[in-house]
């Protein structure tokens, strides 16, 4: 500082450096805050097709349903909390999901029953096929709210092994008498059901029907 200046004067002097500075900082911390918000946008919408969720690869190879049906149920409830579970229809071979021999599966909620006032409308399905797992919101009308399975569909198709190695349909959804029941029977053959309650894997009783 030379000496005769009064403080004022340098003050005067810096106060268009800080300015720009300070011009200079804003933009900086705005840009990144734009991209920090762009990140959790993406991240966001991320599930909506995801390729692997804790270890578990959701590409399209072979996977069992327990598994694509936990990852359904969270891209469900980031739709809507505590979204309804309306149907569950599988085509199974081995007991897996195996897309290269046409096996697929179908996972569809509706809006929360619980809601106060509704969120959402319409339906959101999840499916797995040869392309991997698809989520995404669709038109229609919820039918009835299912109660979540306690029985694994795995455990179901343990207790149908006399139907052998043939693919199979399981799907969870209303019986007959509008019971909730995972219903299996082998493919081309819905003739060949058979019925178990949804929460401790209880037989429903064996439907055969006698070819005419």
């Amino acid at each position: 500082m030379k000496r005769g200046q009064p403080t004022w004067f340098w003050v005067a002097l810096s106060a268009p450096l800080v300015l720009f500075a300070s011009s200079m900082l804003y933009g900086i911390g705005k840009t990144q805050w734009l991209r920090y918000q762009e990140r959790l946008r993406a991240s966001a919408a991320a599930p909506s097709a995801p390729s692997a969720v804790g270890g578990l690869v959701f590409d399209g190879s072979l996977i069992d349903l327990s598994s694509v049906m936990g990852r359904a149920r969270r891209l469900a409830n980031e739709w809507d909390p505590e979204a309804a579970l309306l149907d569950i229809e599988a085509t199974l071979q081995g007991g897996k999901i195996q897309p290269q021999l046409g096996g697929t599966a179908k996972l569809t909620f509706g809006p929360s029953p619980f809601a106060p006032q509704a969120r959402r409308t319409g339906l959101f399905v999840v499916s797995y096929d040869q392309g991997g797992l698809h989520a995404a919101p669709e038109p229609g009308n919820a039918g009835v709210t299912l109660p979540e399975p306690m029985c694994a569909p795995e455990t179901v198709l343990q207790r149908v092994a006399e139907l052998g190695v043939r693919p199979l349909v399981l799907r969870y959804g209303l019986d007959s008498v509008k019971r909730p029941s995972w219903l299996v029977h082998p493919v081309g053959e819905p003739e060949q059901l058979r019925i178990f309650e949804p929460q401790a894997c209880g037989p429903r009783g064996t439907i055969v029907v006698q070819p005419r």
